[in-house]
């Protein structure tokens, strides 16, 4: 397992600069003319954008997508907003949605491309402040484990030379019900013996302290046990509760585990590293509420 650099949160903000750059790039090929409708019109926007050419509306409509997918990841730095964060969100998506699609109904958009730039560096900066509301993590490092690695080798302490020697070790229930299963009605001798070595290796953090809250495993390396289960209210419409995968990352969502830590998702020793796509940077984060964090294998 190969550790990457940046944090789910920094790699979100880099992703941001990245858009807006392309807001930018594509407000400065628009062009906004006067509706010349008088001036006790009620209920009448007074400029719209110009048509576009092949070239702009193809830009539109990339930038777009990305934006789209990037305000899906980017709202799970948020699973419980205030209303004033519910509302900031709402407010900043909506504004770079509607300059995007343009509809000629548009009351927002302004006499020049100068004043919509500056809009648009605004509303940047408002979403770039937002994950400044979030709290620091106690642990510089947190490590989600599943089923497959732990079967594979199930000492977490492992990790330490790529992750450091501190970090937290999250256990979902997901990882625990697929152990179960597997030493019930495991088929293959070899895979039986696997679940039962995890199984006693857990069981055996118990002697080290409440895995309710944080067991020490070694040295600065500590294990929790997660209780929270995932169900289909709340959850991002990319998981489907059928797939062992996204049943685990829908886990980590739903303990609110993305803080301000940097996140690993564990693998076997012969795979790669890889990012998972809908948490991206394969969950390496900057938010939650509590130390607790963990790691998979794919």
């Amino acid at each position: 397992m190969t550790s990457p650099s940046t944090s789910y949160k920094a790699a979100l903000l880099a992703e941001l600069e990245q858009i807006a750059v392309q807001l930018t790039r594509i407000l400065a090929v628009s062009s906004i003319r006067p509706t010349n409708l008088p001036s006790n019109f009620i209920g009448f926007a007074y400029y719209r954008w110009e048509p576009s050419n092949d070239e702009l509306t193809a830009a539109r409509m990339a930038t777009l997508r990305n934006l789209r997918d990037w305000e899906t990841r980017f709202r799970l730095l948020f699973p419980h907003p205030i209303p004033e964060v519910a509302e900031r969100l709402k407010a900043s998506f909506e504004h770079l949605y509607r300059w995007l699609d343009r509809d000629e109904d548009d009351h927002s958009i302004p006499a020049t491309i100068e004043a919509a730039q500056a809009k648009i560096a605004e509303v940047i900066e408002d979403l770039r402040g937002l994950p400044r509301l979030l709290p620091d993590d106690d642990w510089p490092t947190r490590l989600v484990v599943d089923t497959n690695t732990l079967l594979d080798d199930p000492d977490l302490t492992i990790y330490a030379t790529t992750l450091g020697r501190r970090y937290m070790v999250h256990v979902l229930p997901v990882v625990l019900g697929e152990l179960d299963e597997l030493k019930r009605a495991g088929r293959i001798a070899e895979m039986r013996d696997a679940t039962r070595r995890a199984d006693r290796r857990l069981k055996g953090l118990r002697d080290n302290g409440d895995v309710r809250v944080g067991a020490r495993i070694a040295g600065d390396i500590f294990a929790l046990f997660e209780h929270t289960e995932p169900g289909g209210e709340g959850l991002r419409g990319w998981l489907d509760l059928t797939v062992p995968d996204d049943r685990l990352v829908a886990s980590v969502c739903c303990c609110n585990l993305l803080i301000p830590a940097r996140w690993f998702m564990s693998q076997p020793a012969t795979s790669t590293f890889k990012p998972s796509s809908p948490l991206s940077a394969c969950l390496t984060s900057n938010h939650r509420a509590s130390p607790t964090r963990g790691a998979r294998r794919t």
